[in-house]
């Protein structure tokens, strides 16, 4: 098996699933008073404590959630409605993780104004369009910190000293499901206000998030009922999933030369011994952990189950969107044309690829798409 889909979740690993398994005897309920519910308690601070040191802030501004969807919107909706009486006007791009453009088209439909930013040919979002956007009446800019469909990252460490001036009631968010754990996501350098991030891109486990809140007072909780986590987000903790996503992020040592130099060396392979196809997103502003590919004359989900076949795991995009007929808003977003889009599979790498992989690999694709190409 070659796995080339971390992008969509990521295999487990050892630490992580060890953490996840002692929660066998540290069962009790976090709220409790008791010894067993202590002994949980203390350890979601530890893994709090972990996590927070990988992005530079005090874990006291750490809150767990059941994935990145529910953290987006927790801080979506939650800034929105919170912000209302300073204004309605929200700033995002076109080319965000569904859980975050489907949020906000729900907002325009509850009265709100939403500016959609358009991206360049690389993918990338540009710094002017953002401040071009926001008004006095701006209250919230949420742009993703690394594309999960292309890897381009976005400038959202420029973002809060170019607007200051003008939209001082607005807050910065970010996405940072694909970048934390691939690049260095420090909140406190970026002058972020909230950012989000997802356990199982991380080699933990499915069902865990958390959100980087600096401020609670200005964010309404999207979910009620209990105290837990100071009433932001209520509910009985997941301990093993979030015991397991500490021990992960504890393991993180962001190598970005290896990831740039598996990127580098699969891009080059293709493009020198596959034909017609095209390269989609920025090599200068990438976490070198996507690499997007249209294949041209070949419908993508062909192509994919025919690596799968040959026990090569890719995507289409984001996983979020797969059993969508719709063709990638990322792509659409920057102009890609028809057989672009069609054609476009999605690669991801972890630290466990190697280039023996990707060689394998690209023998593969070599074959299967000369192959669907005979035949088409």
């Amino acid at each position: 098996m070659i796995y080339l889909d971390n992008a969509a979740t990521t295999k487990p690993s050892k630490n992580a699933v060890d953490a996840m398994m002692s929660v066998g005897e540290m069962f009790g309920n976090p709220s409790s008073l008791h010894g067993l519910g202590l002994a949980a308690e203390k350890a979601i601070k530890e893994a709090k404590a972990q996590i927070a040191s990988k992005l530079n802030c005090s874990p006291n501004c750490i809150y767990f959630t059941s994935g990145g969807t529910e953290a987006n919107n927790t801080i979506i909706f939650g800034v929105a409605n919170a912000r209302k009486k300073w204004g309605t006007h929200l700033v995002t791009s076109k080319i965000e993780h569904p859980s975050v453009l489907e949020a906000f088209k729900r907002l325009e439909r509850e009265g709100f104004s939403v500016t959609y930013l358009d991206a360049d040919n690389d993918g990338r979002v540009s710094i002017s369009d953002i401040k071009n956007a926001v008004t006095d009446k701006t209250t919230l800019i949420s742009i993703m910190y690394v594309n999960n469909e292309t890897g381009v990252i976005q400038p959202v460490d420029m973002i809060k000293d170019e607007i200051s001036d003008i939209a001082k009631n607005a807050f910065i968010h970010s996405d940072c499901v694909q970048a934390f754990g691939k690049i260095n996501v420090n909140v406190k350098k970026m002058k972020l206000d909230f950012a989000t991030i997802s356990a199982h891109k991380i080699h933990a486990f499915k069902g865990v998030g958390a959100m980087y809140i600096s401020d609670t007072r200005y964010v309404s909780p999207l979910i009620y009922g209990g105290e837990q986590q100071s009433g932001l987000r209520p509910g009985t903790e997941n301990v093993g999933g979030i015991l397991a996503f500490g021990a992960a992020a504890k393991d993180i040592k962001t190598d970005t030369q290896k990831f740039k130099a598996l990127r580098e060396h699969f891009k080059n392979r293709l493009i020198n011994e596959v034909p017609d196809i095209v390269i989609n997103g920025s090599d200068e502003f990438n976490s070198n952990t996507v690499l997007n590919v249209s294949f041209l004359g070949i419908k993508a989900e062909i192509l994919l189950h025919a690596l799968e076949a040959k026990g090569v795991y890719v995507s289409t995009g984001s996983a979020c969107s797969s059993h969508k007929p719709q063709p990638s808003h990322v792509l659409v977003a920057m102009g890609k044309n028809d057989k672009e889009v069609g054609g476009a599979v999605r690669f991801s790498f972890s630290y466990a690829t190697s280039i023996l992989e990707l060689d394998e690999a690209v023998e593969i694709i070599k074959s299967e798409t000369a192959m669907i190409r005979r035949f088409m």
